[in-house]
């Protein structure tokens, strides 16, 4: 009886002792626990802050770039708006300028006549061999192919044409003989002016320009305040 007292109370002592050592380890092992969810816990929290900082600055950057995106359409539709505007200057422009070039031929056809009679009166005088005459329907800046003349230099080339004259009529008329020419600068008047000209014998060399018989040359007139009067600019050959 003894002996099972002694070995009951000693499986009560072992109990208790593995129950307490149990307690003991279940103790530490929540402590650990409770460290480990502390630190998890602790970590978590510092994700979320980064997260939510991230977060922040994301929707930030979002919000700046939509300020610029919306200040990008402004600006664009301010240039489109200049351009419209531009290209409405640009065509009233156009516009303007072609009704002034419209007025300015049709002007320069209205004193057609009056410039007509110079080019007659120049070919009269050269064909009259009244060269010093013919020199003075020539402004100062005249030039004759390009090239300007002294009056003797002039008088000297000049002087190799027998006769020059507007050409008779051609089968379109009078009008096709002399013809005013759109375009141009301003304050001159541009002619086409078909003549029969003749240069002297073995001339050619002096006026590679001209040929005997029928030759289209284009002629400039400009006014002329002191004479009161048009005069020639030059004469070119058209081809």
């Amino acid at each position: 009886m003894k002996k099972f007292v002694v070995v009951m109370i000693s499986a009560i002592v072992l109990f208790a002792f593995l129950m307490i050592d149990y307690l003991v380890w279940d103790k530490e092992r929540l402590q650990n626990q409770r460290e480990s969810d502390k630190i998890e816990q602790d970590w978590l929290r510092g994700q979320n802050r980064i997260l939510s900082t991230t977060v922040d600055e994301l929707e930030e950057a979002n919000k700046k770039l939509e300020e610029e995106v919306a200040s990008q359409k402004k600006e664009l539709s301010e240039l489109e708006e200049e351009l419209r505007e531009a290209r409405q200057k640009e065509s009233d422009y156009l516009q303007e300028k072609q009704k002034q070039k419209e007025a300015l031929d049709t002007f320069k056809g209205i004193l057609k006549e009056d410039v007509k009679q110079i080019a007659q009166k120049w070919f009269s005088s050269i064909t009259q061999k009244a060269y010093q005459d013919s020199f003075a329907f020539l402004d100062k800046d005249f030039t004759l192919w390009g090239k300007s003349y002294e009056e003797k230099e002039y008088i000297d080339l000049i002087s190799h044409i027998n006769s020059i004259s507007l050409a008779e009529k051609s089968g379109s008329g009078q009008d096709s003989v002399f013809t005013i020419l759109s375009g141009g600068e301003p304050d001159v008047i541009q002619a086409g002016v078909m003549v029969d000209a003749y240069i002297e014998e073995d001339s050619k060399e002096f006026l590679p320009h001209l040929v005997n018989g029928i030759n289209t040359l284009e002629v400039g007139f400009i006014y002329n305040k002191d004479k009161e009067s048009w005069v020639i600019l030059y004469v070119v050959t058209k081809k």
